[in-house]
């Protein structure tokens, strides 16, 4: 008997599901895509139960014949290839012929459709890969697709699927993108009855971005607009000051395709070289337009990875259009030296040292696209004259690791009072006056125990210490986000945070996915310290802000805590996110280095420390103790083990 056999169509449909269907973000950006080949102006998505009980995309577009409906679901069954070379020119979305009989393998489909030529519409209703009902309905011209129960006959990847606010992000996510590249389509997302994205046809992408990402982001973008090598570049970028944490803020796209791609994330890294401290991305509306057979979108079957036959032209592409985008609109270039041992903090850098580099946010000219183009391919516009900047600004001394000790006494009290973990109100000058600091740590090499005394400062950043086996560095930023990571984490609701209250609200416009985040976690702001009020859409006014943090920087945390929390960083529990929170509101809210502290302040924040469950790390990893031991000093003096030093 022969053992190798051509496998049922059915189990062929099933295993390509594996590589075309991956969650419900996957179903829904088949079928946008389908719609959006179909030449659709309208495409409605809706999900229940972040996609797994239902994923619908209705669109007004050219439709099926009854046929072309039943023929759709067959493996490889495609419209829009005819021959081998129209590989290498392929200007649609879809053309592999695998999506629809992938999905309906896997679900319970239902398609209703019909063109413009017929009375009367056809619906189709197919579960686990076989064909059911087949029937004449009355329809609009157009088509609609309803996947319901995702992976109801193959349990073991449904068990695989994340939480609901995971694939639900993953799906706004997707539609934000697509609604990003076609302003002229009306899309609509709706998630378990409420809207979440409501985006009418526009004439240009700047309305549209300000209609997914909100005006207070795009007024801060500067526009791209480059052509070098036959590679053309649009879209916006943000100045080097509009820094995030996760590359979320990044959408890419090339020949209107939505990809994920690392050699244009490497592109846009070249073009802000110099200008970013590492660990930090900028927000980035990317299209790059090429001729076709100069990428390869045949490379995996969700066809969201894609290959450049001359990528380093690519690349340099891309990095040149934000080099030129930023130096039009006069953006300065900070250098930041490259960290030593560790990636640098953004926000541990005491502002008073240097002077501020002040940027006016740059005006991003209105883009309108030719009828005959595609919207992304719009004409570059007359840049208005741009007023003179202040440039006058030095870049920040880095830090050199060189002793230079100073008695503590001898210091100005220049600095703000610090904030007591743990002392309700008593001044830092009353606590601990003159009395050694001890930790007992005996269960880990190189503990602080004894009596542990401050000496003074490194460059107004980091504490020299002693204690009975020897000299002990500690950075005074992570030690004081660590004192107040513990303590933000432990508030509850009744031991609630202080609050201040802002003189005036600050207005915040959310992104879909910023939004659905919101929506998830509003309980834990309010829980941490922030007062915050829904107004229309997907707008919120901030009124209060936990009473440590600077009111300058409610708005870049609310939003670096929303990202987080929506991009994967502590969505798997609200525990997760309470210590995102708590992370994040110690990161800014800690004292900064290049800040001079008082022999008071030295010995209250080594005390707070040694009271920490983890005195060594601070909440994202980084060391906030080095320690050097009499054996260690000893070495580099050449002197024998057991030196006693003489009288």
């Amino acid at each position: 008997m022969s053992k190798v056999r051509v496998l049922p169509e059915h189990l062929a449909n099933t295993i390509a599901a594996g590589e075309v269907v991956e969650r419900p973000a996957s179903v829904a950006k088949e079928l946008v895509e389908n719609a959006l080949d179909a030449g659709a102006t309208r495409i409605e998505v809706e999900i229940g139960s972040a996609g797994r009980s239902l994923v619908r995309v209705a669109d007004d577009g050219e439709g099926m014949t009854r046929d072309d409906a039943i023929l759709a679901f067959e493996r490889h069954a495609t419209s829009k290839l005819r021959t081998v070379d129209d590989l290498s020119n392929i200007l649609t979305f879809g053309f592999r012929g695998e999506a629809l009989p992938s999905i309906a393998s896997v679900s319970k489909l239902t398609l209703t459709t019909r063109v413009a030529t017929e009375a009367a519409g056809t619906q189709i209703v197919i579960t686990g890969g076989r064909l059911g009902n087949v029937r004449d309905v009355a329809w609009p011209v157009g088509t609609e697709i309803a996947v319901r129960d995702l992976f109801f006959n193959v349990p073991a990847r449904r068990k695989f699927m994340r939480s609901d606010a995971t694939e639900t992000y993953h799906v706004t996510n997707l539609v934000t993108h697509y609604a990003l590249a076609n302003p002229g389509v009306g899309f609509t997302l709706t998630s378990n009855g409420r809207e979440s994205i409501g985006a009418t046809p526009v004439a240009s992408l700047r309305e549209r971005a300000y209609q997914l990402l909100g005006p207070a982001t795009v007024d801060r973008l500067v526009e791209l607009d480059g052509d070098s090598s036959g590679v053309r570049v649009l879209g916006f970028a943000s100045n080097p000051q509009e820094q995030r944490t996760s590359r979320d803020a990044q959408y890419l796209f090339v020949n209107g395709r939505f990809v994920r791609d690392k050699s244009l994330g490497r592109a846009i890294a070249d073009g802000y070289r110099s200008m970013m401290p590492s660990g930090t991305y900028p927000a980035v509306v990317l299209f790059v337009e090429l001729a076709p057979e100069r990428i390869d979108v045949n490379v995996h079957p969700a066809k969201t990875e894609i290959r450049f036959r001359d990528e380093h032209v690519v690349r340099a592409a891309v990095a040149s259009a934000i080099r030129s985008a930023l130096d039009a609109a006069r953006v300065p270039v900070t250098p930041f030296p490259a960290p030593i041992g560790i990636a640098a903090a953004r926000d541990d850098v005491s502002e008073p040292v240097e002077a501020p580099v002040h940027v006016p946010a740059p005006i991003v000219a209105a883009v309108s696209a030719p009828a005959a183009a595609p919207p992304w391919l719009s004409p570059p516009p007359a840049r208005a004259a741009q007023p003179a900047l202040d440039l006058d600004f030095r870049p920040p001394v880095p830090v050199v690791p060189v002793l230079a000790l100073e008695p503590a006494a001898e210091r100005i009290e220049s600095s703000p009072g610090l904030a007591v973990a743990g002392a309700g109100d008593a001044p830092i000058g009353s606590m601990h006056r003159g009395l050694p600091l001890v930790r007992e740590d005996n269960h880990r090499e190189g503990a602080l125990r004894g009596q542990l005394r401050p000496l003074g400062q490194i460059r107004d950043s980091f504490i020299v210490a002693t204690d009975e086996e020897g000299l002990l560095l500690v950075d005074q930023h992570v030690a004081h986000e660590r004192i107040l990571f513990e303590r933000f984490r432990s508030s509850t609701t009744a031991n609630p945070p202080a609050r201040q209250a802002l003189l005036l609200p600050e207005t915040i416009d959310l992104t879909p996915a910023q939004g659905a985040a919101y929506e998830r976690i509003g309980p834990e702001l309010d829980a941490a310290g922030f007062d915050v009020l829904e107004l229309s859409g997907r707008t919120i006014a901030v009124s209060a802000v936990p009473a440590e943090l600077p009111p300058g920087d409610a708005r870049a945390l609310l939003l670096e805590i929303l990202d987080a929390a929506g991009s994967g960083q502590g969505r798997a529990s609200l525990d997760a996110v309470r210590e995102t929170i708590a992370a994040s509101l110690a990161c800014r809210a800690a004292i900064k280095i290049n800040m001079p502290l008082s022999d008071e302040k030295l010995r209250w924040l080594l005390d707070g420390l040694l009271a920490t469950e983890n005195p060594w790390t601070c909440p994202h990893g980084r060391p906030v103790i080095l320690r050097f031991t009499i054996r260690d000093i000893e070495r580099q003096f050449q002197r024998p083990e057991g030196f006693r030093k003489e009288s």
